[in-house]
C-alpha cells in the first residue's frame, strides 16, 4: 500500500470516528420530549400503519436537521401516508401525552392548528394521540381526523369514540408496564 493511501484511509478513518462522537453527544444530551415523540412516531409505524397496509411517502426531519439547516417540509404534519388498497394519501400528526393537563390534552399551540387546518383543505390530516403508559406503548391511542376537531386541547370523553382498539400487550411490554407501574403515579 502506498503512502498517500495509508494517509487517506487514517484520515477518514478519524473522519468517521468525530462523527461518531458529534452523533453520541447529540444523542445523549437529545431532550426528553424529543425521544418520547420519536418512540411514539415508531409505535405508530409499527401498530397503525403497518408497512404492509400503508406506504411511507414522507416524514418530518427531525431537530438536529432541522437545527442544521431548516428544512421546510418541517411544517407538515409528522407523516405523509399512502394506504395501499384506495392509494389515497393522508397525513398524521403524532402527539404522545403521559397524562392529561388540566383535564384535558393538549395536542398543539393554535398556529399550528391553523397551519394543519389550511393543510387540511388539500389533503386529510389526522391526529395520532397516545395517552399514558410509555410512549412505545400508550396505554390508549386515538386517531381523529382534523375536521372533527374544533379546539387545539381535547377532552378525553371527546376522545374515545377514536380510540384505536388493538391487542396492546405482547410479554415484553407487560413486564416494562410492571417496572414502571403507571398506575401508581
Amino acid at each position: 500500500m502506498n503512502k498517500n493511501k495509508i494517509v487517506r484511509n487514517v484520515f477518514y478513518l478519524i473522519k468517521r470516528l468525530y462523527k461518531a462522537l458529534i452523533s453520541f453527544f447529540k444523542e445523549l444530551f437529545k431532550r426528553i420530549e424529543f425521544i418520547k415523540g420519536e418512540e411514539f412516531e415508531e409505535c405508530l409505524r409499527k401498530k397503525v400503519f403497518k408497512k404492509n397496509d400503508f406506504e411511507l411517502v414522507m416524514k418530518t426531519h427531525d431537530f438536529h436537521e432541522n437545527n442544521k439547516d431548516y428544512i421546510e417540509s418541517s411544517l407538515y404534519p409528522d407523516y405523509l401516508f399512502r394506504e395501499k388498497k384506495s392509494n389515497k394519501e393522508f397525513f398524521v400528526e403524532a402527539k404522545y401525552r403521559e397524562n392529561l393537563f388540566q383535564g384535558k390534552v393538549f395536542w398543539c399551540k393554535e398556529y399550528q392548528f391553523r397551519r394543519y387546518k389550511k393543510l387540511n383543505k388539500t389533503l386529510p390530516v389526522y391526529i395520532a394521540i397516545g395517552l399514558g403508559g410509555r410512549p412505545k406503548n400508550p396505554r390508549q391511542i386515538f386517531i381523529v381526523p382534523l375536521v372533527d376537531i374544533a379546539y387545539s386541547s381535547l377532552y378525553p370523553d371527546f376522545l374515545v369514540k377514536y380510540e384505536f382498539e388493538e391487542k396492546r400487550k405482547n410479554l415484553i411490554d407487560g413486564l416494562m408496564d410492571k417496572i414502571y407501574d403507571y398506575e401508581k403515579k
